[in-house]
């Protein structure tokens, strides 16, 4: 019982969703890629730019086939424990405890965890190029962390974030 009732007032995005992202955190919510360089750590900011975000919700809002949001992107170094799971091998923490802490992670402004992101966003600063990362939701988290969705609708969720960016190529070129 108290299980259902701290996951009715948690938030989250329905399967299917894209993000496009504001800017990629850490697991400790914090803009920012930690690298070694010569034995010495640096720390790049993983900002993206804001206003090819805006661009692009904008051509969401133009296609309006699904659901798209701008928020943080949650860059993990794990699969597993890294993103709060509980299927994994090595789980040390409970329920309660993963619920708390995706609640945290959504209050924060993390819409979705993969683990790519915050080399892509640093490398991108560091060079001075304007970039965008462009993701879907596969599932809801507070509802579990095994994929149910069938093939077929996994295949249709992973081309929403092509399709979002192919229509922006389209429309930067004029060919929309």
């Amino acid at each position: 019982m108290r299980r259902k009732l701290m996951m009715s007032r948690l938030q989250s995005l329905e399967p299917g969703s894209v993000v496009i992202t504001r800017q990629s955190v850490d697991a400790t919510f914090k803009p920012q890629f930690e690298q070694v360089v010569l034995g010495k750590t640096v720390v790049r900011s993983t900002n993206l730019d804001e206003q090819l975000a805006q661009e692009l919700m904008q051509c969401s809002k133009e296609i309006n086939q699904f659901n798209t949001v701008i928020g943080n992107t949650m860059c993990t170094l794990d699969f597993y424990e890294g993103q709060g799971r509980l299927d994994g091998a090595i789980c040390l923490y409970n329920e309660e405890e993963k619920l708390q802490y995706l609640k945290e992670a959504y209050d924060s402004g993390v819409r979705n965890i993969e683990m790519e992101s915050s080399v892509f966003a640093a490398m991108c600063n560091l060079s001075g190029v304007k970039a965008a990362v462009v993701c879907v939701t596969l599932l809801n988290r507070l509802e579990g962390d095994q994929i149910s969705s069938s093939h077929d609708v996994l295949v249709e969720y992973q081309q929403r974030p092509q399709k979002l960016v192919g229509y922006f190529i389209k429309k930067s070129l004029g060919k929309v």
